[in-house]
């Protein structure tokens, strides 16, 4: 069979061995900076709010490109010049935000910002102080892990469940660009700005990608199972490894 048969192509993708990812599936995690714990007594008193409304109203995430600066290496035994690699280079993570009514998100990142650097007054914190992790999950619908409860009725059922198949972890993240609100009298819409993040570095990887592909059979999980063992994936991986609806 010819190497580029649409045939091939169509088995990759309806067999789900080379499914595309979908762009509307994923999910952010910002973990509180010391900043923000030790003055937003609000925030420290509901963690779960915070980062339920973090999650939900991320409208949209870029992750950052990543490339290698290469060095020209030229003698004149060797022949032609040629690069070789030198250091890398990231460009800076992008998150776009929906704003809810008692405009949480705004306040959130205006604090953060301004206790890195106050606006009052000539100095900066301590980077320890400013800086958190944040986490990008990519989900995927239909995996091989099934969800069995019971309903309201009585009745038992099972559900497919979601899983992520890729994170990016962020180290030493801070916003450092936030852009600004837009209103207008025209036709009402949902008001956004998008948010700039530096970081020290990231990580990516497929955490459970080898474990449960295409091909894996179904497996089941309750209320009274755990889920890493029984779905096969090490415990040290549930901050990746997750499933839901």
């Amino acid at each position: 069979m010819s190497m580029n048969s649409f045939a091939t192509f169509r088995e990759l993708v309806t067999s789900g061995q080379r499914e595309p990812a979908r762009s509307n599936l994923f999910g952010v995690k910002i973990y509180l900076p010391p900043c923000i714990l030790a003055n937003e007594a609000a925030i420290k008193r509901d963690q779960r709010d915070a980062a339920i409304a973090v999650n939900f109203f991320a409208e949209s995430v870029s992750v950052p490109a990543r490339r290698i600066q290469g060095e020209q290496v030229r003698a004149g035994w060797q022949g032609a010049a040629y690069n070789v690699a030198r250091e890398q280079q990231n460009g800076q993570m992008d998150i776009s935000f929906m704003v809810d009514k008692k405009l949480f998100h705004r306040k959130f990142l205006e604090q953060w910002m301004n206790y890195a650097v106050p606006d009052q007054e000539n100095r900066a914190s301590l980077y320890d102080e400013y800086t958190t992790n944040i986490v990008i999950q990519k989900w995927e619908i239909a995996s091989p892990v099934n969800w069995q409860g019971i309903a309201e009725n009585g009745k038992q059922f099972t559900q497919r469940l979601n899983m992520v198949t890729g994170v990016w972890q962020f180290f030493g993240a801070w916003p450092v660009d936030m852009g600004g609100l837009s209103f207008n009298n025209g036709p009402t819409n949902i008001v956004k700005f998008s948010t700039k993040f530096n970081f020290e570095r990231y990580r990516f990887d497929t955490v459970g990608a080898e474990e449960l592909n295409y091909n894996t059979p179904d497996k089941f999980i309750n209320s009274a199972t755990n889920d890493m063992n029984v779905v096969g994936l090490s415990t040290n991986q549930q901050e990746a490894a997750q499933f839901g609806v």
